[in-house]
């Protein structure tokens, strides 16, 4: 699905006491099988975007297009295209009703029409994609579950839908750091195996340097920075002047470079930062060494 963001503004409580500008003018355009990752500080608009973005806000003014229909629109092109975007908010779990986690995941395939068995499978295809044992939790109680596997659960409803663009807004929160790299992972292998494309909210950076491709930085209701995301992501002055933190390994790298090592400071992958400190060690010893 293409997405295209035209002058977007919109604006809370308007007309009030409380009135309160949460995007000026966002321009933007996301292709089919993108992984983009949207982040900037609290506050900066990034949860009101991709609502925006799912049809779910009416804007102050601009417009989404989904393949060129207006995503806000009443209009059954495009209830098409909203139905073709799966968000997930921040602990989605706390949105759960169903009696059985097969229950749960079917929700949404049973009320797009779907016949018996192809409900069936796209359960068990969904939980398996979250790491969750069909056979095992399909008939468990959801609130019985640990917070990780609700999460999990929670996830696997809306991969059941199968979109064509999964938004995922802070889906790591509160996940110790074993699940969020195995949900992480999880995700990785499901955009590649389906081509969708694959939006991620986070403020967490390492989320961001694990999964996508390219990040669009937003301060203040405005795109600031968007590029491939060892770009947007080694830009410690950038980052830090609209108050957020580098990843831990850029951090490092920097810090290296800041004492004299030749090192560069965009790798993200954690292997390429350990050949890249073992390169600018071996370099520094050498250095230290001609000047003695």
């Amino acid at each position: 699905m293409h997405i295209q963001v035209e002058s977007l503004t919109h604006i809370y409580a308007r007309g009030t006491p409380a009135e309160r500008v949460a995007l000026r003018g966002i321009h933007l355009e996301i292709g089919p099988g993108e992984r983009v990752g949207i982040t900037g500080p609290t506050g900066s608009g990034k949860s009101t975007l991709v609502q925006h973005i799912a049809g779910l806000l009416v804007p102050a003014a601009g417009q989404v297009l989904l393949d060129g229909v207006p995503a806000h629109a009443r209009t059954p092109e495009a209830r098409a295209r909203r139905r073709q975007i799966g968000l997930a908010f921040q602990f989605p779990e706390a949105q759960m009703f169903e009696v059985t986690v097969f229950r749960e995941v079917a929700f949404g395939p049973r009320h797009l029409g779907l016949g018996a068995d192809e409900i069936a499978a796209r359960v068990r295809w969904a939980l398996e994609m979250v790491g969750l044992d069909p056979d095992a939790f399909a008939d468990r109680v959801p609130f019985a579950l640990s917070g990780g596997e609700m999460r999990r659960v929670a996830l696997a409803g809306i991969l059941a839908l199968k979109p064509r663009v999964l938004i995922l807004d802070e889906p790591t929160a509160g996940l110790d750091p074993r699940g969020r790299a195995d949900i992480l992972a999880r995700l990785r292998a499901w955009q590649a195996q389906t081509g969708a494309t694959l939006i991620l909210v986070s403020h967490h950076m390492d989320d961001m340097a694990g999964l996508v491709d390219r990040v669009v930085l937003l301060a203040d209701g405005q795109v600031v920075a968007d590029g491939p995301t060892g770009h947007i992501l080694s830009d410690c002055d950038r980052l830090r002047a609209i108050g957020l933190s580098p990843p831990p390994a850029v951090a490092l790298l920097e810090a290296l470079r800041a004492a004299g090592w030749p090192v560069r400071t965009d790798a993200l992958d954690v292997e390429e930062v350990v050949a890249e400190i073992v390169r600018g060690s071996i370099s520094h010893k050498d250095t230290k060494a001609q000047r003695i």
